[in-house]
């Protein structure tokens, strides 16, 4: 069955490069892309042949500039038949658009993120090649409009072709235009959850591309640097008028509408607004103050949730002189077990380090975090064992009285002993520094190489002269470990036909 669909795939992707070549290539064919139009009313699932006809189609009729018709003021419209095929054609154009604006809501992935990626195909040689003959720069926002218009307006997630989108926000007018049109589609009072969350997926894609601030501006302008990427740009037109600081009165505008929404009522949604706020739009906001409430409610949130706000209430910590109570005690019962099973646990340890790099924390506060992550990488992975004791090693570095809490031996009776209380969710009540890090003893003992050597160093005190920083501690862990474990990855270079023996060919079968 799924070598019968397969040929009739290609048979049809045949048909209609054949259709595609005849109307290109003589008028007396002109029925041919009325032919492929009405193809579109077919009731599949794929329609990927179809759209890749359509986008080369209409690619070279744009090219060709069949599309343009000349329009004098003060003359009555010409009826010629030149004129009426070049006003058939954009109205085929304009079917053509419509038909593959449809096409991303339905059908199979694949066939969705073509239909994404022929609608910008076409808007970029459109604005290459505009309808109306201009001399200065042209970017069919109109175009874009309908596309996000579509992403926003679904019943379902957009997420697959949101993600594909991303390759044309790496241009800067897709930029511009792109958060000027979002915010023009964001006058929602009470948006349905699926709404909010292709927004802000949208949102975080046109802010992928960095926005400088001022500083950084001036620092360009003195560099020679070569020029951005630009869809729509070509040769003959004056350069693109990109302006950062456009941009981000654009990106201010955008979360102005969508932090009037129920942002919280859904985790996925709150979980979605807050990365888009902490990693993107936070530095480039006008008014940062004004997420406070937003972010200190996160805070009180638990579990990842609050995870992610501790790092836009430390942005406001530090750079926006906003003081929240109890901040050391808030980020002290973030640590435990459970941390582990979240994604965010190495930001954690990263926020945590920066949050402790103060050499004027008293010592009873810094013992308390480094008797319970000492405690916690008894239970940890070895992976985040081995973090979680670096990141005691540094809290000792920084406060060398705290060295007396080392302790070499991890006999019972010193664990019987032990005065500290992890049950306590308040670091100033924990009883820590009467206690000793008999954990990091027990460590040297790891089944697992990572933390039996951290323990060791740590005991030694074979630590560097400088705290180590946590940021990017596990970002090549998955490349190391693929490389230690495989040599060489077999591949197929010729597509199988089978499964083998016959006889299993009568319950399995070889699907496209």
């Amino acid at each position: 069955m799924a070598a019968v669909q397969q040929n009739l795939s290609k048979m049809l992707s045949a048909q209609l490069r054949n259709k595609a070549t005849e109307f290109l290539n003589s008028r007396k064919h002109a029925n041919n892309l009325a032919d492929i139009l009405q193809m579109f009313e077919a009731e599949t699932d794929n329609y990927t042949s179809l759209l890749l006809t359509v986008e080369v189609i209409f690619t070279e009729l744009l090219k060709r500039g069949d599309l343009i018709e000349e329009i004098i003021p003060l003359k009555p419209i010409d009826h010629s038949p030149e004129a009426e095929y070049t006003r058939w054609l954009q109205e085929c154009y304009e079917t053509a658009l419509a038909r593959t604006l449809e096409c991303i809501k339905r059908g199979r992935t694949s066939s969705r993120l073509q239909a994404l990626v022929t609608a910008c195909k076409l808007l970029q040689m459109e604005g290459k090649n505009p309808l109306e003959s201009s001399a200065a720069y042209y970017f069919p926002s109109n175009r874009l409009k309908n596309i996000f218009t579509v992403l926003l307006d679904s019943d379902i997630s957009m997420s697959a072709p949101i993600t594909r989108f991303q390759e044309f926000t790496e241009y800067r007018d897709v930029q511009q235009y792109g958060l000027k049109v979002l915010s023009t589609l964001a006058y929602r009072k009470s948006p349905n959850a699926t709404f909010m969350q292709n927004y802000l997926e949208l949102l975080d894609k046109l802010l992928a591309l960095e926005i400088p601030l001022e500083a950084k501006i001036k620092v360009r302008e003195r560099e020679e640097e070569k020029e951005e990427k630009l869809l729509c740009g070509t040769e003959n037109k004056p350069p693109f008028p990109w302006n950062a600081g456009v941009c981000r009165r654009y990106a201010n505008r955008c979360w102005s509408f969508a932090c009037q929404w129920p942002l919280m009522e859904s985790p996925r949604t709150h979980r979605r607004a807050l990365l888009l706020l902490v990693e993107r739009l936070q530095p480039l906001l006008a008014k940062p103050h004004l997420a406070t409430d937003m972010l200190c409610d996160s805070l009180d949130a638990g579990g990842p949730i609050s995870m992610l706000a501790l790092q836009g209430v430390l942005e406001l910590v530090r750079r926006h002189n906003i003081d929240y109570p109890d901040m050391y005690d808030r980020l002290y019962a973030m640590f435990e077990p459970e941390m582990f099973a979240t994604r965010y646990k190495r930001r954690l340890l990263h926020l945590a380090d920066v949050f402790l790099s103060s050499t004027h924390l008293p010592e009873s506060l810094v013992a308390a975090f480094a008797k319970r992550l000492s405690r916690l990488a008894l239970v940890a992975s070895p992976e985040d064992a081995a973090a979680l004791l670096q990141l005691v090693a540094n809290l000792l570095l920084r406060h060398p009285g705290l060295k007396r809490m080392i302790c070499l031996e991890d006999s019972p009776a010193i664990m019987s002993n032990d005065p500290y209380v992890m049950e306590e969710t308040r670091a100033s009540c924990s009883r820590a520094l009467g206690s000793s890090l008999w954990e990091v003893s027990a460590l040297r003992a790891h089944h697992s190489a990572g933390p039996a050597r951290a323990a060791a160093a740590l005991l030694q005190r074979a630590q560097p002269a400088q705290p180590v920083s946590l940021a990017h501690a596990d970002d090549k862990l998955f490349d190391a470990e693929l490389k230690k474990r495989f040599k060489t990855i077999e591949m197929n270079f010729i597509r199988p036909q089978g499964m083998g023996e016959d006889g299993m060919m009568s319950y399995w079968e070889l699907m496209a």
